[in-house]
């Protein structure tokens, strides 16, 4: 499963936006991810692929740098 894809799925299974409609350039918050859907969003990335975001990382604001961040961190195997 594609990066995207899982944000797809998290966004289907949680957030009142049909995620087929979810592009790169849509905006976290236009999509309805408020901070606590973001934290649970993170969360659910890490253990998927086993990895640690920094805390100090930027916060993405697009749906296209939440991709960009998490593949910087994501093994290349997963």
């Amino acid at each position: 499963m594609s990066t995207l894809e899982l944000i797809k799925d998290y966004i289907d299974r949680h957030v009142d936006n049909p995620p087929e409609n979810l592009t790169l350039e849509n905006r976290l918050d236009g999509i309805g991810l408020d901070s606590l859907a973001m934290l649970e969003l993170m969360f659910e990335i890490e253990d998927k692929y086993n990895i640690r975001l920094p805390n100090d990382a930027t916060k993405p604001e697009t749906v296209g740098q939440l991709v960009e961040l998490i593949e910087k961190f994501k093994p290349s195997a997963a």
